[in-house]
């Protein structure tokens, strides 16, 4: 059962941009692509053979592609890396990310709240902001079947079963 997270809303992510200039986006290809292959009815997974996880996570891709372009629209100049899981790194993926925030002075996070809780526990000491752009609303269990192109995974909506948290 995965962490059902959904993304926040378009006015509040821009507003968090606001005052920023160089950001680096970090997406999961973990239950946020899941999440958003069912709650933006996008294809899930690339089905072809050889592809890892991160390269293989169009849902989560495609949504940083919108976000991609619509900071830059707001002159933010915007990196980006896929973590697997960034609620349970590596070192080794630890390093790659802080390889790279030199110049940043934001972090956007495209994953659960658990992700984004084990970028902040690592990065205690960015001089910037941390974005969150989903919110954790449930969890899920979904069956991913092949999509109507045979290429990639969706999510069956039929038997989709997303169990929200109390409020």
């Amino acid at each position: 059962m995965g962490l059902f997270s959904e993304m926040l809303d378009e006015q509040k992510i821009r507003q968090s941009f606001a005052d920023v200039k160089n950001v680096l986006m970090i997406t999961c290809p973990g239950c946020a692509c899941e999440s958003l292959s069912y709650s933006e009815n996008l294809p899930c997974r690339a089905l072809q053979q050889g592809k890892d996880m991160e390269h293989s996570a169009l849902a989560v891709h495609m949504i940083r592609d919108k976000w991609d372009a619509i900071l830059q629209e707001m002159g933010i100049q915007v990196s980006h890396l896929t973590i697997g899981f960034p609620c349970e790194m590596f070192d080794t993926d630890r390093q790659i990310i802080a390889d790279n925030l030199d110049g940043k002075d934001a972090i956007g996070v495209l994953c659960c709240s658990s992700g984004y809780v084990g970028l902040k526990d690592a990065y205690p000491d960015f001089p910037g902001k941390m974005v969150p752009m989903m919110k954790t609303a449930g969890t899920f269990v979904f069956r991913l079947v092949p999509d109507e192109t045979g290429e990639n995974s969706k999510v069956d909506r039929d038997t989709a079963r997303v169990i929200r948290f109390g409020k």
